[in-house]
């Protein structure tokens, strides 16, 4: 079987995974750092020179699925997608420019997906039971599996672009602590009921998404490469405490952390250690798997997952 490519669009970078059908192992990955929504709220349309640039990233991300041997192509649509008010606009773009038609899949099935995917990871394969966060620039999605069954699968309106925008003014300057409690209330008042109580003592508890990859990426830098895929959550308190007390141009000169991350890494870190508060986790279990994967997955036919 041929090797399938799957574009995820999300609101703070665009995304492809390429995966050979027969033995689904992955063959390549590939990043384009494109904030579709910057300054926007949820609904507003989506600015022209963003269509434009979104369509062309998928493009080059299609071409070079395509130079790994892909002959199968999905694109999707999460968060930033669905909610804009020109989503259709968006999708008509992408077809004229790449060929490939965009599916924009709903809060729910995103959420499934990045289950799924993370459930693909082989240094993941061992655990029955998992609790996986992926946290993106517009949403949090938060799956708990439990065997092959699915206990929870849902995404919240809390992506690091959509914090900052909402309570760090942008992200430019320094966050006190009341701007630091402003966001903590607001994740605890939407996620205290949702979080599955002593998790950590239940579940494995994995991290997926650009801000828990650009942790690793800090760690690594500063010599303290994560063994086993684990984050510490004491690693990860410090950085936020760090990176807070910095503005924006400090903040682009912390070791290992990406620049076009500088603005939202505050929003990011501190909603990492309100999930490690929620789950009484000591550390995040890293995965470079979630919603592609998890679509390559559903293409391919059951695995032993319950979508």
């Amino acid at each position: 079987m041929s090797a399938i490519a799957v574009v995820d669009v999300g609101s703070n970078s665009i995304k492809v995974a390429v995966v050979d059908g027969r033995d689904r192992s992955e063959l390549g990955r590939l990043t384009e750092s494109v904030r579709l929504q910057q300054d926007a709220s949820p609904g507003d349309p989506l600015p022209i020179e963003a269509i434009e640039s979104g369509a062309a990233a998928i493009g080059r991300l299609l071409e070079f699925a395509r130079s790994k041997g892909a002959t199968r192509f999905t694109v999707l649509g999460t968060s930033a997608v669905r909610e804009c008010a020109n989503r259709h606009a968006f999708a008509e773009k992408v077809r004229a420019v790449t060929g490939v038609p965009l599916t924009i899949v709903s809060g729910e099935v995103e959420a499934r997906l990045a289950g799924a995917g993370v459930r693909t990871d082989p240094a993941y394969k061992a655990y029955e039971n998992i609790l996986a966060f992926d946290l993106g620039g517009g949403s949090l999605e938060v799956t708990a599996i439990r065997g092959q069954y699915y206990v929870l699968a849902r995404s919240f309106p809390l992506g690091s672009v959509r914090m900052t925008n909402g309570y760090l003014r942008g992200g430019a300057g320094t966050v006190d602590e009341l701007d630091q409690i402003s966001i903590r209330t607001h994740l605890m008042g939407v996620l205290q009921t949702i979080v599955p109580a002593n998790a950590a003592e239940n579940y494995l508890i994995i991290g997926a998404g650009g801000a828990f990859a650009a942790v690793a990426l800090h760690l690594e830098a500063i010599g303290e490469a994560p063994v086993g895929g684990r984050l510490p959550v004491l690693r990860i308190r410090a950085l936020r405490d760090q990176m807070c007390a910095m503005d924006i141009e400090a903040r682009r000169k912390v070791p290992g952390i990406p620049a076009d991350r500088a603005d939202i890494m505050p929003a990011a870190l501190i909603t990492l250690c309100v999930l490690a508060e929620l789950t009484g986790a000591e550390a995040f279990h890293l995965s470079h798997r979630g919603v592609r994967h998890g679509m390559v997955e559903l293409m391919l036919g059951p695995s032993g997952e319950h979508l």
